[in-house]
């Protein structure tokens, strides 16, 4: 398998730029089982790249496609940096890399089932910190990882899909999901003083905003909802929220969600 022609440095570079759309989704069962996702839209990514490479870029190179499914189980087994029970939670893991330059499309779903609210509550939590461990991401994309910089690679990419997430607290239980800002002072002062959310910040002003969205498909009827940009289903067993990192950085407390059900 050839390796992807954009190189994983620029792919890392584009999560810290505005060029991605993050789709985070909940599939719940009447049992509290189901399956968490991420998906990671990178198309605006491609075609800001196209157009910068200009006269330069080199038309006679044949436009890359690739459909690659990793699947963690593989990896996990001889993961050194993963405790037994994170083993056991995402061996059912996988992501998936679309890619097809001719059309300026990418795309990148990242996905693990859960049993219960508290396996949903951990995968929520640090999906994308066990995929890092796994350096899953460059085996999907057919990239080798750099022991250079590795740990602030490490930090940028779960930063850009999920920025302030350790600032939220995120509880699952039988019935209802919430997710709340835990300490508005202690946010205020990340935001004043993180770099990497503050080169975030500066590249919406230059290429648009980052968009991120919650889905939560529900087992039954929606009882409540409340967040921000909320989008509800015809059979009220969906519940759409979206919003933007100027408003997380600006207005935590506004992108707060719960629902019951």
């Amino acid at each position: 398998m050839k390796s992807l022609k954009l190189p994983i440095s620029l792919l890392f570079a584009a999560f810290l730029s505005s060029c991605i759309d993050t789709e985070e989704k909940i599939v719940l069962n009447a049992d509290n089982s189901g399956i968490y996702s991420m998906t990671i839209d990178l198309g605006r990514m491609l075609k800001i790249a196209g157009s910068m490479g200009g006269e330069k870029s080199d038309s006679s190179k044949t436009k890359e496609k690739r459909d690659t499914t990793v699947y963690l189980k593989d990896m996990i087994d001889t993961a050194v940096d993963l405790t037994a029970s994170e083993k056991a939670l995402y061996k059912d893991g996988m992501i998936h890399v679309k890619l097809d330059e001719e059309k300026n499309e990418m795309k990148i779903v990242m996905s693990s089932p859960f049993k219960n609210a508290a396996d949903l509550t951990e995968i929520k939590n640090n999906f994308s910190t066990v995929l890092n461990k796994l350096k899953a991401l460059n085996k999907a994309t057919g990239e080798q990882a750099k022991p250079e910089g590795e740990l602030a690679d490490m930090d940028m990419r779960a930063k850009s899909t999920n920025p302030v997430s350790e600032h939220f607290t995120f509880v699952a239980g039988t019935g209802k999901i919430s997710s709340t800002i835990t300490n508005l002072a202690t946010f205020k002062k990340l935001v004043a003083t993180d770099s990497t959310l503050g080169m975030m910040s500066q590249m919406t002003s230059m290429m648009g905003d980052f968009n991120y969205r919650t889905i939560i498909v529900l087992p039954k009827v929606v009882k409540k909802f409340n967040g921000p940009g909320t989008v509800v289903s015809a059979d009220k067993k969906t519940v759409s929220f979206s919003t933007t990192l100027t408003e997380m950085l600006e207005h935590p407390e506004k992108v707060s969600y719960d629902v019951e059900y």
